[in-house]
């Protein structure tokens, strides 16, 4: 081996710390960069696999009236029709240890000849017989029910009756259960039948031969379909067409994780300025020897290719040590993904393209910082180098107004020199205040976003005043039963509505929405009210509330608002085939609601038949905590029942928040994560920093211990250095938290509730950061505090 190469692989060896702090620093970037590209990839690639894997209906038209199989047959011989399949989903509730859940109930034809919608057996039986049910997998961990369990379940017209869980199915069309605060079932249309229904299949699903990608022409096509059966005497209520092939929420996780693709790139390049400032302070302290080097014949190219090489040293044992932790760590995230999206990982492996990505990223980008030092530091001439004893005359322990400072604020003699040789490197404290505070923000703006999702969660319970949400199959009958609601003890208000599927008449003589087969993800529901309501108070953005009982009014909350639509504006909607006009008063931003748009009743039944809505009670009680009104919601359904009115759901207020925040784990665990890789970075620039110093200074030290100072005043005074560092780098932190906290918290808002969140500042994220600073600034400068004060006064003395 040339001996300059031997000569840089000695200079590694000899500073193993600096050496170990480069490299972990690269490593750091790596991780994070194939965690976040290796989950992304997997991620895509599962979802897409996992929801199209189910040959999902790419429309569904809903009619008033029972399917029968040779209607369905009938349908697959309408050209440009490939399957063709009936179904049926009916709302329910469940009772799992004494107390009730909502319960969706998926009505399947033949069980062994899916073709449609289909979802994957994981044990027990495959086709419950009559009286039994399959549950979705994530719905069995929810309920704590066990395979074999009997369960009750009650339909809204039937009596409640014990109905035996005899296998477990995965479908991953379906949000997992804790997200919904539901339950998912599929049974035969007999065991339908035995729980009560008399309707049966009301859904026929379709998919096409051709135009399957483009929501413009399956709903043409269905609307065909919609069209023949209207021959044929069928009545359409609704066509639902949700988007082609795109799983629920794909739109939302692709977008946040290609937000973290930012960060972690981001993490990368600040490593890399880490491995700048830390060779650009090599390359100083070796002039004398790049003097040297060239006296004896090296050109500038050959000095420049050596510091290089170095780099290229660490970068290779950076991606070594990197690497595999990126592969756990892109299985976490892919895992935690999946757990939030209920997908069933069925390739695992990490496409070799990431190790690729991660292999350039990890030395392209530190060789390009450190590129401006090393080719100034090799292009230095001779005479120079040579010249160049390390010590500047103009560079003192810190300039005027620091003396000053450090003057002003009466500090011991030790302190004030530890406040003035902070500042002795200007360039490199910056640098390291920069990596602190990227770290710090990181950290803040997680708790800070995860903070402002709490406190617009916490809105709903300002905008729903009420408690409990029951949704009836059938009008109230007589109105005595209100008045016997209203008598009841720990019954504050109630107030009667309806609700129904809505949709802009512009989709033609068919209300077409983008809803999923859950009834929930991109569904647009018309609200009902009596005016004046109390109970419903959503936050108004623009326009004013609804006040007139009679008149045509609307409001629109943020998810229902179209493009160009403004105050006083005219909008068509339709309800089943009845279309009517409405004049927009207002615009609102709802809390844990689809689209939504509120009306009075005068005006709606005016228009539809009321036995054509879903009627709806809403009551508030005299206590909000969740145990009273666990127990009132069954005194009120005892009521119902002996009333003979038919619940079709009820939910509590509660359990639509804890159904909305769940949505918000993977998010901030990510963010946290992330901004622990950065704070790790920011600690290591902190000790790299404190190390440079202590080399820098060597023998200023000696000087200091031959006039007396103790090993102990030494150490106080570098880890008073390392401290100030860390709390003078909470000021940006805290500026730059507050800067991404508006910009992150406003995409997650859009992407979650159609409206950004509001800015909250945590301060349990301000107080854990302070300690974390304290501590890691303390770990930090501890080994160059205990190497500065071992030295002996002969040692520094003689340190060239």
């Amino acid at each position: 081996m040339k001996i300059r190469y031997i000569k840089i692989i000695r200079d590694i060896a000899s500073d193993y710390a600096r050496s170990l702090t480069l490299v972990l620093a690269i490593a750091v970037g790596v991780v994070g960069v194939g965690s976040i590209l290796g989950g992304y990839a997997v991620i895509s690639r599962e979802m897409t696999a996992n929801y199209t894997g189910t040959t999902p209906a790419e429309a569904t038209i809903e009619l008033e009236g029972e399917i029968s199989r040779a209607l369905v047959d009938s349908v697959r011989a309408i050209p440009n029709i490939r399957l063709a399949d009936r179904r049926a989903t009916r709302t329910a509730k469940l009772n799992v240890g004494g107390r009730w859940y909502p319960l969706l109930l998926f009505v399947i034809d033949e069980f062994n000849k899916l073709e449609i919608s289909k979802f994957r057996q994981v044990s027990g039986r495959s086709e419950p017989p009559v009286g039994t049910m399959l549950m979705e997998r994530t719905a069995l961990r929810f309920l704590h029910v066990g395979e074999g369990d009997r369960i009750t379940v009650k339909m809204a017209d039937g009596a409640p009756m014990s109905v035996q869980v005899v296998g477990t199915v995965h479908d991953p069309s379906l949000a997992p259960a804790p997200q919904e605060q539901a339950g998912y079932g599929y049974i035969t249309e007999a065991t339908l039948r035995q729980l009560g229904e008399t309707q049966g299949f009301d859904q026929l699903k379709i998919r096409l031969v051709e135009g399957g990608n483009s929501v413009e022409q399956i709903t043409a096509q269905a609307k065909l379909v919609a069209n023949w059966l209207g021959q044929q005497g069928h009545k359409v209520h609704e066509i639902q067409v949700p988007p082609p092939n795109k799983h629920p929420h794909q739109g939302q996780m692709t977008t946040m994780l290609s937000i973290f693709v930012v960060f972690s790139g981001l993490l990368l390049v600040l490593a890399s300025i880490l491995v700048s400032a830390s060779v650009a302070t090599l390359m100083v302290k070796q002039v004398r020897q790049i003097g040297v080097m060239k006296t004896i014949g090296a050109s500038s190219g050959q000095i420049a290719r050596l510091y290089l090489f170095m780099i290229g040293l660490f970068c290779g044992a950076a991606l070594l040590i990197g690497i595999p932790p990126s592969w756990v760590g892109a299985s976490l995230l892919s895992n935690s993904v999946a757990n939030l999206l209920n997908l069933e990982l069925l390739d695992r492996s990490i496409p070799i393209w990431v190790a690729g990505v991660q292999a350039v990223a990890g030395v392209v980008i530190p060789l390009l910082a450190v590129a401006a030092p090393v080719i100034r530091g090799s292009r230095l001439s001779v005479r120079n180098a040579l010249d160049n004893f390390g010590v500047s005359a103009t560079r003192r322990a810190g300039s005027g107004w620091v003396i000053r400072l450090s003057n002003w604020l009466a500090l011991s003699e030790t302190a004030r020199l530890s406040v003035r040789n902070v500042f002795r490197q200007p360039a490199r404290l910056l640098m390291t205040l920069g990596l602190l505070a990227a770290g710090g923000a990181m950290f803040m703006t997680a708790l800070n976003v995860s903070a402002a999702w709490d406190t617009w969660l916490d809105q709903l319970y300002a905008q729903r005043l009420h408690d409990l949400e029951i949704k009836l199959s059938q009008p109230l009958q007589p109105d005595s039963t209100l008045a016997r609601l209203r008598a009841m003890a720990g019954v504050r208000r109630v107030e009667a509505g309806f609700s129904t599927p809505v949709s802009y008449a512009d989709t033609g003589s068919y209300a077409v929405s983008r809803t999923y087969p859950d009834k929930g993800h991109g569904s647009f529901k018309l609200q009902a009210l009596a005016l004046p309501t109390q109970l419903i108070k959503p936050r108004i953005t623009a326009g004013s509330w609804l006040s007139d009982p009679q008149a045509a009014d609307v409001v629109l909350n943020q998810s229902a608002r179209k493009a160009g639509v403004k105050i006083g504006d005219w909008v068509a909607l339709s309800v089943g085939r009845k279309t009517a006009s409405w004049r927009v008063v207002g615009f609102s931003e709802d809390v844990g609601v689809p689209a939504t748009a509120y009306v009075s009743i005068g005006a709606l039944t005016r228009v539809v038949d009321p036995a054509n809505l879903t009627p709806v009670l809403r009551l508030a009680f005299t206590k909000r905590d969740k145990s009273f009104i666990l127990r009132k919601m069954d005194e009120i359904e005892s009521l119902l029942e002996r009333e003979r009115a038919s619940v079709s759901s009820s939910q509590p207020t509660w359990l639509l928040r804890n159904a909305v925040s769940e949505h918000m784990k993977i998010l901030v665990n990510a963010l946290l994560a992330m901004a622990v890789l950065m704070a790790l970075v920011g600690s290591l620039a902190l000790f790299s920093t404190m190390s440079m110093n202590v080399y820098e200074r060597t023998r200023e030290i000696g000087v200091m211990r031959a006039i007396g100072a103790t090993p102990v005043r030494i150490k106080t005074l570098i880890v008073g250095e390392g401290l100030l560092i860390g709390f003078l780098s909470l000021i940006p932190a805290l500026m730059l938290s507050l800067i991404l906290s508006f910009y992150l918290g406003g995409f997650v808002g859009r992407m979650s509730f159609g409206t950004p969140l509001s800015l909250t500042v945590s301060s349990l994220a301000g107080v854990v950061w302070i300690v974390i600073i304290g501590v890691g600034s303390y770990l930090a400068t501890l080994y160059p505090a205990r190497r500065a004060s071992r030295m002996t006064t002969r040692e520094v003395l003689a340190y060239e």
